[in-house]
């Protein structure tokens, strides 16, 4: 077994169970240990390589595993039709995975997948070990009535916590004479600066405060503790939407500024693919991108803006307070057994070892051909075109894995050359910013009752026309919250809160609340 260093591991490795297969859970032992495992399709994999069902990974991981393992490929936006389809034919894959508990509960309230507490139990070594050195995961994998395990799961990374992020032009602060803005008041005075005091140097007026990448509004909702289908718990115990609260009004308050001080492009509401927005970042005339943690499109802007310099911001304080940008739960890909699986001890054993040291080869390679390890840390030996090629499709593979990065791993990690090692240290330094701040979830999942998704649907769209006369400025931030509060009741939402109220008060004590 290939050595893993005690980096990347927070438990001792156990040995993979045993061959021997077995039906059902039954003791009649059969001799077929093919298992079949969904896996995204991304096309990622270059056509001389084959396909995700087909290629030199899978055939390397039979061999490793000693597992007769065949993918089944489904388009990463369409899991959810793609399965439901399979599982009405009967030809759904024996392992199934999202990195979304909510597809996981849907299929288990359908009645297709089955209970995992006794298999993980009579045929689990690594993956056991794991689950029970880490039980914070545990109230993610459990749905139902009956409470039952029906899928397994590993640590997310800190880098794959970190989400949502905003980038300011730090040489356009020193323009204007003005400091990274750390509340409401300050943002809002660089905006009106970045807006009307020329910080690009061209004598014209030709600025925005923000190119709004898609993550602007979820970055907004964030920033005053209001974000999409979110529920938050009063000081008495109560719960409540985020549609509800009466932190929208300063929500609908900052959209309504942006567009009236012309903060953001007016073209922005018709900017779908935010080529526009992306335009303006890259050639100079945007100060703050609404992002994530990797540097938003740095090699193009500084190909355009030489001199151009970029700071992670974290978020700014309201009066509400200060609340983080959105952070991934710790749960990573959830992994669930269809309920017609006819060899769950070798799907267990595929699982075990994917845990157990799988997920290392197929995340970096095999040492001296796509890595060198380095201080313990796997250093690329790839440049990015050939990771592209040769690696990256092979992620998708990676159900489960204990990789835990920390953020001084980053330079070592990436190729030498200067661009890449800049962008590492950026890289760094924004995913220590955006996790300095956590990101305000008071459950550790969205209730998933069909009422409760019911509802989402008709309510949505009702939410969503209020939101777009805000901003146009049609109607006052006051105003819209209380047509939101009020369209939520006509559409039967207290209701739905008083479900959600019985499923928060029957899981608190679990959940630490």
């Amino acid at each position: 077994m290939k050595k893993i260093t005690s980096l990347f591991l927070a438990l001792v490795l156990l040995t993979v169970a045993g061959a021997q297969v077995f039906a059902g859970g039954g003791a009649e032992a059969v001799t077929d240990d093919s298992v079949s495992v969904m896996v995204y399709e991304r096309g990622w994999v270059p056509s001389e390589r084959g396909t995700m069902e087909d290629n030199d990974w899978i055939d390397w991981i039979r061999e490793d595993s000693g597992l007769d393992i065949r993918m089944v490929a489904v388009p990463r936006w369409e899991v959810r039709e793609v399965l439901n389809t399979q599982f009405a034919a009967g030809t759904a894959p024996d392992l199934i995975n999202d990195f979304s508990r909510d597809t996981i509960a849907m299929f288990q309230a359908q009645g297709v997948l089955a209970p995992l507490d006794e298999w993980i139990e009579q045929y689990s070594t690594s993956l056991r070990q794991y689950l029970a050195d880490n039980p914070q995961l545990d109230p993610y994998l459990r749905f139902g009535e009956d409470n039952q395990m029906y899928a397994v799961t590993t640590l997310r990374s800190p880098d794959s916590i970190s989400g949502h992020l905003m980038w300011i032009r730090q040489d356009w602060l020193d323009n204007v004479g003005m400091d990274v803005p750390t509340t409401e008041e300050e943002f809002f005075a660089v905006a009106d600066a970045f807006v009307n005091q020329d910080p690009n140097g061209t004598g014209q007026d030709d600025t925005f405060a923000f190119a709004a990448d898609h993550a602007y509004n979820p970055i907004i909702e964030a920033l005053y503790a209001v974000y999409s289908r979110e529920w938050y718990v009063d000081e008495n115990g109560v719960i409540s939407e985020a549609r509800t609260q009466d932190r929208l009004v300063d929500f609908f308050n900052f959209h309504q500024l942006a567009n009236e001080r012309g903060w953001v492009d007016p073209e922005l509401i018709t900017d779908s693919q935010r080529q526009r927005q992306r335009q303006l970042w890259v050639t100079g005339r945007a100060g703050i991108h609404f992002s994530g943690v990797n540097p938003p499109h740095y090699e193009e802007l500084l190909a355009n803006v030489p001199d151009a310099e970029i700071v992670p911001m974290g978020p700014f304080e309201t009066r509400h307070g200060r609340f983080g940008l959105l952070q991934e739960p710790p749960a990573e890909r959830f992994v669930a057994f269809n309920r017609e699986i006819a060899n769950p001890q070798a799907a267990m054993a595929y699982l075990d070892w994917l845990v157990d040291e799988g997920w290392f080869t197929l995340r970096f390679g095999f040492e001296g051909e796509h890595h060198e390890m380095v201080d313990g840390v796997p250093k690329t030996l790839l440049s990015s075109d050939e990771h592209n090629e040769r690696l990256r499709y092979a992620w998708d593979y990676i159900l489960l894995q204990q990789w835990q990065l920390q953020t001084e791993w980053l330079p070592i990690l990436a190729a030498d050359d200067p661009m890449s090692q800049e962008i590492a240290r950026m890289r760094g330094e924004a995913i220590d910013t955006q996790l300095a701040t956590t990101f305000r979830r008071d459950t550790p999942f969205r209730p998933t009752q069909q009422e409760v998704l019911n509802f989402n649907d008709e309510f949505g769209p009702v939410f969503n026309d209020i939101f777009v006369e805000v901003q146009l400025g049609t109607i006052s931030p006051q105003a819209a919250y209380e047509q939101a509060v009020s369209e939520w009741s006509r559409l039967g939402g207290d209701s739905v809160q008083r479900i959600v109220q019985d499923w928060f008060n029957a899981n608190r004590d679990a959940w630490g609340r």
